[in-house]
């Protein structure tokens, strides 16, 4: 099984729903990891679960800025209740290896991304034919939505990419150096 995808809104709320009253009337945001359960908000999912490439990715760029800011020394857990001390550089990197694991195939040669489908998952003709959905399932990792969505899930290919050329050490330089990562 893959890890969990960082998800829009964490999964701790489908269990524990954020509840808001206004003039006597509770309203709720509960996890969806897929497609949504009512009509509310345009019958769809939205921001509430599924896995949207552009927010991870600026959650990936803030986790580095402020990886930045507070160094080394600062650390959070990951994932949470592991017991795992990271900084933020290493956060940022964990995020990453999970988003870009959805689309690399597992242990059983199974693309997560590809979800259910037998043809993209077996066939020799299908199963290297990667789609950028509009996003994906927030617990299994399966795409969903429009696809071909290179605009912004595509931009998932940069990630191994930045990790590899910009190394936390590099990063930390720039605490002195802001032109550090230049050249």
């Amino acid at each position: 099984m893959s890890p969990p995808r960082p998800a829009t809104a964490s999964r701790y709320h489908a269990e524990h729903p954020y509840v808001i009253k206004v003039d006597g009337q509770a309203y709720q945001v509960a996890y969806r990891p897929a497609e949504s359960d009512t009509g509310m908000f345009g019958g769809n999912s939205n921001w509430r679960g599924p896995v949207w490439m552009p927010i991870n990715f600026m959650l990936i760029r803030a986790l580095l800025n402020l990886h930045v800011f507070y160094g080394d020394e600062f650390t959070v857990e990951c994932p949470t209740g592991s017991g795992r001390q990271c900084t933020l550089y290493e956060v940022a990197g964990e995020i990453s290896e999970r988003l870009v694991g959805t689309f690399r195939r597992d242990g059983d040669g199974h693309r997560p991304v590809h979800g259910g489908q037998p043809v993209l998952q077996n066939d020799p003709h299908w199963r290297d034919l990667i789609l950028f959905y509009e996003y994906l399932h927030g617990d299994n990792g399966a795409g969903i939505g429009a696809s071909h969505q290179t605009g912004w899930t595509g931009v998932v290919g940069v990630l191994p990419l930045l990790f590899r050329g910009v190394n936390a050490g590099r990063l930390m330089a720039l605490r002195k150096d802001p032109d550090a990562l230049s050249g």
